[in-house]
């Protein structure tokens, strides 16, 4: 018994050697680490790892650097090295000192100015990256799904013993045609491939194929991809990644309008609905919108209300007018539609159809100059006529003046033929001759175009303020019962004046009369 104890004893110690030598050091991949010049005290860190240079001693003409490895801050390795000597620690870091500098040592044996260039380098791991090739972004029910995988090593080392499975629960909802829902490579080197088909000599992606299962609503289902691999001491890693693919539903709902009318045409607008699973939808509510630029031909809600049987279809239609013409046309906004389905609540849209409209469109606009004037008074009146539509159109404006409004020159119509984006403008004068305010009537433009689409447009009525003339000013009065006694001085004072002044008047006439009798009597 103790023999055969031993004996189990020996194979089991064997066994555990042959696993822990089943690499050596010539098999270990390294990844990218840094490099630094470190002088006496310095260090240099790589992840958990710290290396600080303490010592740089000489033996026999030769120069070391004498390192201290740190991991987690703690002390794990002390090693002297010479220049291009490594040391790796436990697999899994390698410390090389790539070159030394010392200068000459003076009395004291120690070194005045030495640095050594060391470098650090974590062990190699690898690492997975998943590219989905697919056709399409999103796929209608009962279809199928190709898709291509595309699995890189991106890591630093080789991956032994890898297996890609496809998640199981995506296959409940999808149906497996074409692939596997698990591959395996016993290894893939740094930068390989998983290769889908190994009797080839060409690489193979791995190939799936899915069919694409019936949804009650528009939904997103991921496929997921789980990698399992090793390392090459043997540690278990794994990787996974989801795809998302859009799964349109069984109910669809589509809009459609003609691809371009005239003016003077209506446009169909149909709304389909179809049920293409296999049980019935009940209580669909579909409501719709009208553009700003269109208006509906007859009265209607837009809105409806009905139950789907299982690859039932239904249609709506109504009619719409345009408003405007455009040559870039019109989007039409979606109709919705909503229902319930245990306890949850489903929606759906259509396109937006689109549609362009033709034909002229004939703006009027008039403006006077000015507002506001007094009796006798010249106002200038605008006219400005403008096709902001896309075809051409002859045009007849004409305008008319209110009774108590005189022309006094310039015409009250014109006939024009404008191009799409042409306008054109004239004017006349006209004289106000009553005060008030004054209602100018709209002026009218009649048009038709080519295609015998013709119409009739208005402008703005405009209004003008007329001041009355200005009277002439009133004689001043004055009312001298209530006057005071001043005021009874002052008169009394002007009329003495007035006195005075006629008596001095008396005297030079007298005075003249003596002067030329003595003058005569001379002579």
């Amino acid at each position: 018994m103790k023999i055969f104890l031993f004996f189990l004893l020996t194979l089991l110690c064997i066994l555990c050697l042959g696993t822990a030598c089943a690499y050596d050091e010539d098999d270990l991949e390294w990844a990218c680490g840094s490099s630094k010049e470190l002088r006496l005290g310095e260090g240099i860190t790589c992840g958990n790892y710290t290396v600080v240079t303490y010592n740089f001693p000489r033996s026999d003409q030769k120069q070391f650097v004498g390192i201290k490895l740190y991991e987690n801050n703690v002390v794990v390795a002390d090693q002297t090295l010479t220049a291009g000597e490594d040391y790796i620690h436990d697999d899994e870091v390698r410390i090389t000192a790539l070159e030394l500098w010392m200068t000459d040592q003076d009395w004291t044996d120690v070194p005045t100015d030495c640095w050594a260039k060391i470098r650090i380098e974590p062990r190699g791991l690898p690492r997975f990256e998943v590219e989905f090739e697919t056709e399409k972004e999103e796929y209608e029910p009962y279809s199928s799904i190709e898709m291509d995988l595309i699995i890189l090593n991106i890591g630093d080392a080789k991956a032994d013993d890898v297996t890609v499975y496809v998640d199981a629960e995506t296959l409940e909802m999808f149906e497996m045609i074409r692939g596997h829902a698990r591959y395996h490579c016993s290894e893939i080197e740094r930068g390989g491939l998983c290769d889908g088909n190994t009797d080839t000599a060409l690489f193979d992606p791995i190939t799936l194929r899915f069919g694409v299962p019936s949804v009650i609503g528009d939904t997103v289902l991921n496929i997921t991809i789980n990698i399992e691999y090793y390392d090459i001491k043997s540690v278990k890693y794994c990787y996974s990644i989801s795809y998302p693919v859009e799964v349109l539903s069984m109910f669809s709902i589509s809009k459609s309008i003609n691809d371009n009318i005239y003016m003077d045409e209506v446009a169909t607008v149909t709304i389909s609905l179809r049920n293409d699973g296999t049980h019935p939808i009940n209580s669909i509510k579909v409501s719709d919108t009208t553009p700003p630029e269109f208006e509906l031909t007859e009265n209607s809600s837009l809105e409806w209300e009905l139950d789907l049987k299982a690859d039932e279809c239904r249609s709506y239609t109504y009619s719409l007018k345009p408003l405007q013409p455009s040559d870039e046309g019109y989007f039409i906004p979606p109709a919705i539609a909503h229902w319930n389905r245990d306890g949850k609540t489903f929606s759906a849209r259509s396109d937006l159809p689109h549609i362009t409209v033709y034909g002229p469109k004939i703006e009027l606009s008039k403006t006077v100059k000015p507002n506001t004037t007094n009796t006798g008074g010249i106002v200038t009146v605008t006219i400005t006529v403008a096709n902001t539509g896309n075809e051409v159109a002859s045009i007849n404006v004409t305008d008319h003046l209110p009774p108590e409004v005189l022309l006094t020159d310039g015409t009250l119509g014109a006939e024009t033929i404008l191009i799409a984006g042409g306008s054109q403008s004239f004017s006349y004068n006209m004289r106000m001759s009553t005060a008030g305010s004054i209602k100018l009537p709209p002026a009218v433009a009649h048009f038709v175009d080519t295609h015998y689409y013709e119409g009739t447009v208005l402008s703005k009525i405009r209004s003008i303020t007329v001041n009355p003339e200005a009277s002439p000013r009133p004689a001043q009065t004055f009312d001298t019962s209530d006057k005071s006694v001043a005021n009874t001085s002052t008169a009394n004072t002007t009329t003495t004046q007035t006195r005075e002044t006629a008596g001095l008047g008396v005297v030079c006439v007298f005075v003249g009369f003596f002067a030329a009798v003595f003058v005569i009597m001379r002579i």
